[in-house]
């Protein structure tokens, strides 16, 4: 039987944003942070920044849920009274990595930042990791003494400090940034973080191990909202005040649970999107004048609604450069791609 206290969870944070977030995609719109679809016939704005509805929610939920269990329902259940280390450092997390999207939204503070900044973000779930024995493909579970380094007058780095102070910080940065990048349709980015998390959660639940996920549970129920919202035709993006912050909680998931490997697999439609997006730019450094590979950020939309995209190089471009396709079909097929992963994730011990 799945976890009550994390379907509790997830029922408030959905019940949450879904009476919230009319008013506050009508607020964006009255403040005019609102910003073009280029893949609508016309000058469609939509409302932006909807990562704020999705952080409100989780952070309230996760502040109130235990509360109104401890007030109101004396119910014989085990139900997180407390803040866990592991929580709050995830929230936090979270909130930094939202803070620095919200920062590129209004300065566009450059991609080289985005890669060297966002390190440190991680730090906050670092100080409270233990460390553990990963899983390594073809390999197994292997001790991390045999990687311990000493160094004269400094002392012993250890393996299982290399990799929470290193490799974790990197990992949650790689996935933040691979959520940004995997977007640009409605409910492109927002349906494939939601596949995600719910394979997630389903991975714990079957290895028996939820005790860290009610932050992550707060976001699937946040995110179901805010996906009926932004899937087509969308009402409001996410901004990367949103992407970002949704990556980075996915990334901190993955670490908390030990999931490294299994995350890599179920992201494997984000990585492929990520490797062609450095062979386009690498292709054009290396031949700036070549028309094939002139960056460009949107493609548009014909009189018959299917779309026509500038190339092959990324993803979601990949298949409506060979086949008249609408942007509604596109999104179905990432959706597919990402399901696809995410069942061979389940798998995959670590």
């Amino acid at each position: 039987m799945f976890s009550v206290p994390i379907t509790v969870t997830i029922l408030f944070s959905m019940v949450l944003c879904l009476l919230v977030s009319p008013w506050f995609t009508r607020k964006m719109r009255e403040m005019n942070q609102t910003v073009r679809d280029y893949y609508k016939p016309g000058n469609v704005q939509l409302a932006n920044n909807g990562g704020i509805l999705t952080l409100f929610a989780v952070f309230t939920t996760i502040i109130l849920v235990p509360l109104v269990f401890r007030l109101l329902f004396k119910v014989g259940m085990e139900f997180p009274r407390e803040f866990t280390a592991l929580d709050t450092a995830l929230l936090m997390v979270m909130l930094l990595y939202a803070f620095y999207g919200m920062m590129d939204d209004f300065l566009n503070v450059g991609r080289f930042s985005k890669i060297l900044l966002p390190l440190m973000f991680a730090y906050p779930l670092v100080l409270v990791l233990s460390g553990w024995e990963p899983w390594v493909p073809f390999a197994g579970t292997i001790s991390l003494d045999m990687f311990d380094i000493t160094i004269s007058g400094v002392g012993t780095l250890t393996g299982s400090m290399m990799l929470r102070y290193i490799i974790v910080p990197v990992y949650i940065m790689v996935v933040a940034n691979l959520k940004n990048m995997h977007a640009g349709f409605n409910g492109l980015q927002s349906g494939t973080a939601l596949i995600v998390l719910c394979f997630i959660i389903l991975k714990a639940w079957m290895d028996g191990n939820l005790d860290s996920m009610y932050t992550i549970a707060a976001l699937i129920g946040a995110q179901l909202v805010f996906f009926w919202h932004n899937k087509y035709p969308s009402k409001i993006l996410e901004g990367n005040i949103g992407s970002l912050a949704v990556g980075a909680a996915i990334g901190s998931a993955l670490v908390i649970q030990h999931y490294l490997f299994a995350g890599i697999v179920m992201l494997m439609p984000h990585i492929v999107n990520f490797l062609m997006y450095v062979y386009w730019r690498t292709m054009h450094r290396q031949h700036p004048d070549d028309p094939r590979w002139k960056i460009v950020k949107f493609g548009k939309v014909r009189e018959d609604g299917t779309l026509e995209v500038p190339n092959r190089l990324t993803l979601k471009w990949l298949l409506p450069y060979h086949f008249r396709m609408t942007e509604q079909q596109v999104v179905y097929s990432m959706y597919l791609l990402t399901l696809v992963f995410c069942i061979f994730g389940l798998f995959v011990p670590g």
